[in-house]
């Protein structure tokens, strides 16, 4: 470096420099994508796949794009029930948006790490359908959920979801019995 050229300058090269090198490493890199409603960046491919199927798959109803995001051997466990491949899979999608026509899922919180993620979220819609023997209100219910995911090749291949259904129950006005107070959101 001469006498009288700024370190600044010569930083600001070097930066240039191993910027442009290309990355031989194998590791991949992936476009920051996020959810402008809730703000939920999803900065690695498992979190982008969870974006994508709450998003575009149960929000917007392109379930055209599932095989780009889910193994054709997906393993699904939803409470005691265990479902087996894309085609059910779909199916239970297709069930939740029959159920709640215009429910809509915000990420609350999405965890990555390593081959496993897990979201937190809430669905709202109105009860515009019968369930479980009740008549439609038309009065709004919020649905909260947990759910992890396995990833493999960049594809969910099994799911485990647990839904708050006590609590969608009892906002549709199914009295449980034991339970002392029927509190409505």
């Amino acid at each position: 470096m001469s006498p009288g050229q700024p370190l600044p300058l010569l930083v600001a090269v070097i930066l240039i420099i191993v910027a442009s090198v290309p990355d031989h490493s194998g590791a991949q890199t992936y476009q920051t994508k996020s959810n402008q409603q809730t703000g939920i960046v999803a900065e690695d491919a498992n979190s982008q796949i969870i974006l994508r199927l709450y998003e575009d798959c149960l929000n917007q109803g392109h379930l055209d794009i599932l095989p780009a995001l889910v193994s054709k051997r997906v393993v699904n466990h939803f409470d005691d029930n265990e479902q087996a491949g894309l085609a059910a899979f779909e199916q239970n999608l297709r069930h939740v948006r029959a159920m709640f026509p215009n429910g809509h899922f915000q990420l609350d919180d999405v965890v990555s790490n390593g081959n496993k993620a897990a979201v937190r979220w809430t669905m709202t819609a109105t009860f515009s359908v019968p369930i479980a023997g009740v008549a439609p209100t038309g009065k709004q219910i919020t649905h909260d959920a947990i759910a992890f995911y396995h990833f493999n090749h960049g594809k969910i291949v099994e799911a485990w979801v647990q839904v708050d259904q006590i609590g969608a129950l009892r906002q549709i006005g199914v009295h449980i019995p034991g339970l002392h107070s029927q509190p409505t959101r």
